[in-house]
Order: structure tokens, then sequence, then C-alpha cells
């Protein structure tokens, strides 16, 4: 009897500590949690949006003040369109952080000079703004570490999950177009390449593993987008990336 209370207060330690450790995980201003620390908070994710806003709005007036913008006066008023969301800037900041370590592992390094104001222009933003460099950053790490990855044998999944996005993108490619034709147009060297980013992949989730990433579920659609090609309309197709939520036993909760 007296062996089953301790086993009892055992247990009933046991549940307090778990659920201490849940809820030291899950403050609502907390946007990212890299194991138990945080390492982005809501706020951040803010800024870096306000920045951009600000940015475009500054780049508008400015062009307004030229004459190089038509109705000026009319669109000056108006508050400007950011070309990116909260969770974009989760991906961009997650992203930013773990393929730095992993290019820091295999030696890799960026170029002395950034082409912020062409990817800037690419994806709808000022050179100057910090998500431009966080987001040019990233995809030319990603790019050189495929560079010297060892293509992997590519799954049917992995081309079916390109062939989706291929589908659900209007104009990627011609309307009616099933996955059998799309697989026997596919060339090899685009296999290659498709190998390629799926080592890469696996090297990334291997990391958010390590790393014990735990991501706000108010940015649910975050990812690690580790290839991405130029869609039509100057859209950005992520062709092989790693989901961000979904992984959790004991996620970050948003506020009620």
């Amino acid at each position: 009897m007296q062996r089953a209370r301790r086993l009892a207060s055992v247990a009933v330690v046991a549940t307090l500590a778990v659920t201490g450790l849940a809820a030291c995980r899950s403050a609502p201003d907390v946007a990212v949690y890299t194991g138990r620390s945080a390492t982005v908070t809501v706020a951040e994710v803010q800024r870096i949006w306000d920045d951009a806003r600000d940015k475009l709005t500054a780049a508008r007036d400015e062009a307004a003040a030229n004459g190089e913008q038509a109705g000026a006066s009319a669109a000056a008023t108006a508050p400007v369109e950011v070309p990116f969301d909260a969770p974009d800037v989760v991906s961009t900041l997650v992203s930013h952080d773990v393929v730095t370590r992993l290019a820091r592992a295999q030696n890799v390094t960026l170029p002395a000079d950034l082409p912020l104001d062409r990817a800037g222009q690419s994806i709808g933003l000022p050179g100057d703004a910090e998500y431009t460099r966080l987001y040019t950053e990233t995809r030319l790490l990603f790019d050189q570490l495929m560079q010297k990855a060892t293509p992997a044998q590519t799954s049917d999944a992995d081309l079916r999950a390109v062939f989706k996005v291929f589908e659900e993108t209007p104009g990627a490619m011609p309307a009616g177009t099933t996955y059998e034709q799309f697989q026997q147009q596919v060339p090899q060297e685009a296999l290659q390449t498709l190998g390629r980013a799926v080592t890469v992949r696996d090297q990334v989730q291997q990391q958010l593993d390590q790393l014990d990433i735990r991501v706000n579920p108010r940015y649910d659609s975050a990812e690690i987008s580790v290839y991405a090609e130029p869609g039509p309309n100057n859209e950005t197709l992520s062709l092989v990336s790693v989901p961000l939520a979904g992984t959790d036993t004991a996620p970050v909760t948003d506020a009620a």
C-alpha cells in the first residue's frame, strides 16, 4: 500500500512536470520556440512586416514626388499592399536560421555583393527592406547547398508534389494535363535537380528535429521552401518544402 502511494505520487509529479513544459512553450506572444527558448516573437514578425510596409510607402511617395506614378494624388492616400503575410515572415525567419546552420556546417558562404534590388523587384519589395535581405540570403544559400548535394532517388510522391503545385497554379502548365503526361515530359536533368532538392530537404528536416522547432498555430501555413522556381505572373512556386506546423505534441497556443 505504501509503495502504491509512492508510485501514485511519482505519476502526479510527472504529470505536473509535463504540463509545466507544455505551458512554458505556449505563450501567445511567441511565434517560434527553439527547444524551450523563444527565438521569434510575434512582435518581431510584426516589426518585419511594418518595415516592408514603411519602405514600400516611402518608395511610392518618392515615385509620386518625382512624377513617376500616374494618379499619384489618389494613390498616396491609399495604404500600400505588402506582398507577404505574417506566416511568410515566420517561414523566412526560420528558413534563414536553418539554412545558415546547414551552410556553416558545409562551408557554404554568401557572395560579397547580394543582389538585393533585383531580388526585391522579383518579390515586389524595395531592396532595403529587411524581408528582402532575409529572403535573398535564404534563397542563395539553398541554391548553393543544392549545387553541392548528391541527388537522392526521387519517389513518386516527390514528383506528384511538384505536379500538384503546377496543377494548382493557373498558367503553370496546359489545362487538363494528367500526372502521367507530366511524368513522361520531365527531363532527366530536372529529376536530378529534384533529387538534389530532396537531399537538402532531408537535411533540413534533420536540423529541425535537432533544434526542436515549435511554431504558434496562427502561423500554421509556415514552411521552409527548399526549392523554388518562378511561376506565372511573377509568382514564386515552392516545389520542395518542409512544413513547420503539425509536428508538435505540445504546441505554442495562440491568444484566445
